[in-house]
């Protein structure tokens, strides 16, 4: 080897392949900084030491070389599956944003680099990487590696996600082998949690279903580590572009068991949680009975848009990403891609399961455009202290109003503006099913004979034969 070069930390990138060679360390009698020999090869001239930088740059060459070779022999088939990393669980604020060919000293703790790419070299499983953290020991006999393959994906901007579910959850992501498998995966997943809770982690936190709020239903949660947010002063921080992407979390709401794990992160104090409209998605957590009942309390939760707007008059998202620069979102597809309202109008979900890969994209592609929120955009008190205070007194009013008459009186003063609107029928028709489906849910819960005048409002702009089932289903 040429004085101060160590050609085994490089790694590939990318399903094209891409070699970014990692930090040089000085080795065979050097002073171990990068790239510089030590005083014995000092004295051996300048001719050695331009013999030593043009092996250095061969040696480079070579690397390349055979990297790519590799790559182009990879069967084709392998190119899908290349691309997942098996980098979940690292400690928060260590590997998690990493930028590539800056891992800490050897031997550490918490295994470094991955490579990636068409030769799937792996530096480290999920379970090593688990037992790395300091978190738990891998179980004898279970392939983890596979496991998480199977259950991984990747957003539209190539962002890296693990699906949670016992069920045929995302098509095209297989479902785990067993339940022995599932639990696996789930306490592993725990562990990371656990982890997370340990070191104060700040995530970006998405849910995605069918009209979030009473008589509504959650039915993915999505959580997305990152270091844009500090949750101790509510300040946005600077993170250098080009740092390595954690993976984000997709979990399953019709498994008990990731239920737990979704109720764990949003009750923690000590993870901090950034949200973008918050307030649909409490009540649901709060009051959701169907298909089992969530009664999650969220706590340490930010709703950003409380910085931007008031609670009785909130900003859109697709409003607020037009203050963000077209760089941050060039991977990502418009926001409004699923048409909500077509399917709602009829009490149908616009996101059956098992989840299309382009819903499962659209609930992490959501994740990152919160992030591009946080990267690009300044509140204007400086701060997310008076949005976190202002997120807090809903949870409060939401946890009070356990029968969400203050969200019934809105849902009815949008219904009324909507209603004989030319051109605003089928908005019309899915807030009369939202509507519906809120007096439904307070039924089932125990509370009969509720706003019987705004029911029959609501029933007559649906079709005369039009009903919520008792159980809040929805038709297929």
């Amino acid at each position: 080897n040429a004085p101060g070069m160590d050609i085994e930390r490089f790694v590939l990138e990318g399903p094209a392949g891409t070699v970014a060679v990692g930090r040089e360390q000085g080795v065979g009698g050097g002073d171990g900084r990068a790239g510089r020999p030590g005083r014995r090869s000092q004295d051996f001239g300048w001719r050695h030491r331009a013999g030593a930088g043009a092996v250095r740059v061969l040696l480079r060459l070579v690397v390349v070389w055979v990297a790519l070779c590799c790559a182009v022999a990879k069967p084709r088939r392998e190119a899908s599956s290349a691309r997942l990393v098996l980098g979940l669980v690292v400690a928060p604020g260590v590997a998690a944003r990493r930028r590539l060919g800056e891992g800490g000293p050897r031997g550490s703790a918490v295994p470094q680099l991955r490579a990636v790419g068409n030769t799937a070299i792996e530096k480290a499983s999920f379970d090593e990487t688990v037992a790395g953290a300091g978190v738990g020991q891998p179980a004898a006999g279970t392939d983890s590696r596979s496991r998480v393959r199977e259950a991984a994906g990747r957003g539209s901007d190539g962002t890296p996600f693990l699906a949670l579910s016992s069920l045929p959850f995302v098509q095209g992501l297989e479902a785990p082998a067993d339940a022995a498998a599932f639990a696996s995966l789930c306490r592993r997943t725990q562990a990371y949690v656990e982890r997370c809770q340990a070191s104060g982690a700040s995530f970006i936190v998405d849910f995605e279903g069918e009209m979030p709020g009473h008589g509504g239903e959650i039915a993915t949660a999505a959580f997305l580590l990152t270091d844009t947010f500090d949750g101790a002063s509510c300040l946005p921080k600077e993170v250098a572009e080009g740092s390595r992407r954690p993976w984000g979390l997709l979990f399953d709401l019709r498994n008990p068991e990731c239920a737990q794990i979704v109720k764990e992160i949003m009750e923690s104090t000590t993870i901090h949680k950034v949200m973008w409209g918050a307030h649909g998605d409490v009540q649901s957590l709060m009051y959701q009975q169907t298909p089992f009942p969530l009664a999650i309390h969220p706590a340490a939760v930010v709703d950003i848009q409380l910085a931007y707007s008031t609670q009785d008059r909130r900003m859109g998202m697709g409003r607020m990403l037009e203050k963000v620069p077209e760089w941050l979102l060039r991977d990502l597809p418009d926001k409004g891609q699923i048409d909500f309202d077509k399917f709602h109008a009829l009490n149908r979900r616009a996101m059956p399961q098992p989840l299309q890969r382009s819903d499962a994209d659209y609930a992490i592609d959501d994740l990152r455009r919160i992030e591009a929120i946080l990267k690009s955009q300044m509140p204007p008190t400086g701060s997310y202290e008076e949005a976190r205070s202002h997120t807090e007194q809903s949870i409060r009013e939401i946890a009070e109003d356990k029968q969400g008459l203050k969200a019934l009186e809105e849902k009815e003063k949008w219904f009324q503006k909507s209603n004989g609107k030319s051109g605003a029928k089928t908005k019309n028709m899915s807030r009369a099913v939202n509507i519906l489906r809120h007096i439904q849910s307070l039924r089932f819960r125990g509370f009969p004979n509720m706003a019987i005048d705004l029911e029959k409002q609501a029933l007559a702009v649906l079709p005369d034969d039009f009903i919520i089932p008792e159980d809040l289903s929805f038709y297929a």
